[in-house]
């Protein structure tokens, strides 16, 4: 059983069966695919909320932990001249699909399209790491540069949600803010208590998810303004390391009620706009990664030893898989549902940019 469990954590099996559960179940029986989205659960909130504004929190939280490993000392961005060839990659990883996705959209597509530009700029790091998998050797230099460069654009995403995409429904009110200010206050407060257990921050993280959500940006950032405060010096198991272990079964399984809950498009939602999010992941973080890389190169950031161009280019095409950062940030930037679904679509056919990369490196290992 314990097998089983790991195999489907490492291959992130329950984002993938949710993904299929939704576009079967919408495809077959929209409605009632749409009533199980507006559920109530208890009275109190939709299906809908529950996954994208609840369980998100643990989602981003984690992610967030990974960013404050790799910011610590001894972390692979610490001292930042390490990393310098990651950042720009990165940084070309961000740009370049927002400059794809601006000038398709200005040939091919419309104004009512321009609010997804964000949804290429984020690389989904479990499936990424997946299609890596099956194309690098064990070991091999471009796991850590893949990984690197993908938590680096989705904290870069995680700041784009918070700044331009807040609640559509709600007009922002800055001065619940300080309610999210109060709770980083209180969780500094906790951290100089040396505390073990991270059950001590819930609270304060409560009031972030309200300051968030009554500001009228996303509450599923909350626990990003938190957990920085769980990191200790000199403590044997850190709150954050108890948080990390006990998180990651969680979301990883959870990540099959996201699929669910925002995977369920009708494929007669297909439009340009489909494709405009397509071509923006695919060429942007390709190209962006391998040039914005290249020209570090040139400025004398040292490159891992092992990764060449042809390596670098398929890091680029793996980093193309949006999927779950993208599929949310096409439910946030689109209010008509056949654009967000259109959306969506695109977003989800950012995997054929893995699979790509995998036929590639068939290609690259026969010459």
């Amino acid at each position: 059983m314990k097998k089983i469990w790991y195999w489907a954590e490492e291959y992130s099996l329950p984002l993938i069966l949710g993904i299929i559960s939704a576009l079967v179940w919408a495809n077959v029986n929209y409605v009632s695919y749409q009533n199980f989205l507006h559920y109530k659960i208890g009275g109190l909130f939709d299906v809908h909320f529950a996954v994208n504004d609840i369980f998100l929190v643990l989602f981003f939280g984690l992610i967030s932990i990974e960013i404050v490993h790799d910011l610590a000392p001894n972390g692979a961005m610490h001292p930042l001249h390490k990393a310098l060839a990651n950042i720009m990659a990165a940084i070309g990883g961000i740009v370049c699909p927002v400059i794809v996705f601006f000038l398709l959209n200005l040939f091919v597509g419309q104004a009512a399209f321009s609010s997804g530009w964000a949804i290429g700029t984020a690389t989904d790091i479990a499936v990424a790491l997946l299609f890596a998998k099956f194309i690098f050797p064990k070991k091999h230099a471009a796991f850590s540069f893949l990984l690197f460069l993908a938590i680096i654009d989705d904290f870069a995403g995680l700041g784009i949600i918070a700044v331009f995409y807040p609640n559509p429904d709600k007009p922002v009110q800055l001065e619940f803010l300080l309610l999210v200010v109060t709770a980083m206050l209180l969780s500094a407060a906790i951290q100089k208590l040396k505390v073990k257990s991270y059950w001590w921050f819930i609270f304060p993280t409560l009031i972030s998810w309200v300051g968030m959500l009554k500001t009228g940006l996303h509450p599923a950032l909350a626990l990003v303004w938190i957990v920085p405060f769980m990191r200790a010096e000199n403590v044997a198991e850190a709150p954050i390391d108890k948080l990390e272990h006990d998180l990651k079964p969680i979301v990883d399984f959870g990540l099959f009620f996201f699929g669910l809950a925002n995977a369920g498009v009708l494929f007669s939602s297909v439009s340009v706009l489909t494709f405009i999010i397509f071509l923006s992941l695919f060429i942007g973080k390709t190209f962006g990664i391998f040039i914005f890389a290249k020209a570090a190169a040139l400025l004398g950031w040292k490159m891992p030893k092992k990764i060449c161009n042809a390596e670098l280019l398929l890091i680029g095409m793996v980093a193309g898989v949006g999927l779950t950062v993208s599929l949310f940030v096409a439910d946030i930037a689109y209010v008509e549902e056949g654009v967000k679904a259109a959306a969506k679509m695109g977003a989800l056919l950012s995997m054929l940019s893995g699979f790509l990369a995998l036929l590639l490196s068939k290609m690259f290992s026969k010459i």
